[in-house]
């Protein structure tokens, strides 16, 4: 029998049909799904039921590494696929760096804040969303400063996956660094929770081309740098 014949014969049963097939697929000939159940030597079932029963903190630092995935392997690609990936050494304060023919471009990739399972909205406005940048563990850098804050010079451009909003991970929004929010009791350390306007604007949209811009020419304008 063919490929063609199979899929002929899938397209004739019910979903139900399909999932048994799958299933057998799965448990009688180990068809895996991706490589890391042949490292970890489990399946993917059990990783996602792991996932599902784990603490709120731990969903939402998976949820996190998804959104910069889904950015990395689905959103440069498709939609910015003038832009080349560069290699970052270390433990980098952003997570990709991306070049076109004037130069690199450092990209923090965050999620849009929930809270208790829902759309947090900046101070109750729901003209405003929220996304947090701050990193999720933190320690001291060598001068004793507390190394969980971003400094306003670690990245260029900040990238806010709005999953939680549009229940799409492939749904960003964009703003140059420039653009963000300061602390009051520290201008040089990038404000906690920072609003995003649900209807976007001048300084937030889902234009990355945008947002590059603005960075340029804010540097160009000679903002100070830490």
């Amino acid at each position: 029998m063919t490929l063609t014949e199979i899929q002929a014969l899938l397209e004739k049963v019910g979903q139900e049909e399909r999932g048994e097939v799958l299933r057998l697929l799965r448990g009688r000939y180990r068809i895996v799904l991706h490589p890391l159940e042949a490292r970890w030597n489990t399946t993917a079932e059990a990783i996602l039921e792991a996932i599902d029963k784990s603490a709120d903190l731990t969903q939402r630092g998976i949820r996190g590494v998804l959104a910069e995935a889904t950015f990395r392997t689905v959103v440069l690609p498709k939609t910015l696929a003038r832009w080349r990936e560069l290699p970052v050494a270390g433990n980098a304060a952003f997570d990709l760096e991306l070049a076109d023919d004037i130069g690199p471009v450092r990209v923090q990739v965050k999620l849009q804040r929930k809270e208790q399972g829902v759309v947090k909205y900046h101070r109750g406005d729901k003209d405003y969303y929220v996304v947090e940048t701050q990193r999720t563990r933190g320690g001291k850098r060598r001068d004793l400063e507390q190394s969980r804050p971003y400094r306003v010079d670690e990245f260029d451009v900040l990238a806010v996956c709005l999953h939680p909003a549009t229940n799409e991970w492939t749904s960003f929004t964009y703003c140059a660094a420039d653009d963000l929010k300061v602390r009051a009791s520290d201008s040089k350390l990038l404000d906690i929770m920072q609003p995003i306007p649900v209807s976007g604007s001048d300084e937030w949209s889902q234009d990355f081309e945008n947002a590059v811009r603005r960075f340029r020419r804010s540097r160009r304008s000679g903002r100070p740098t830490v």
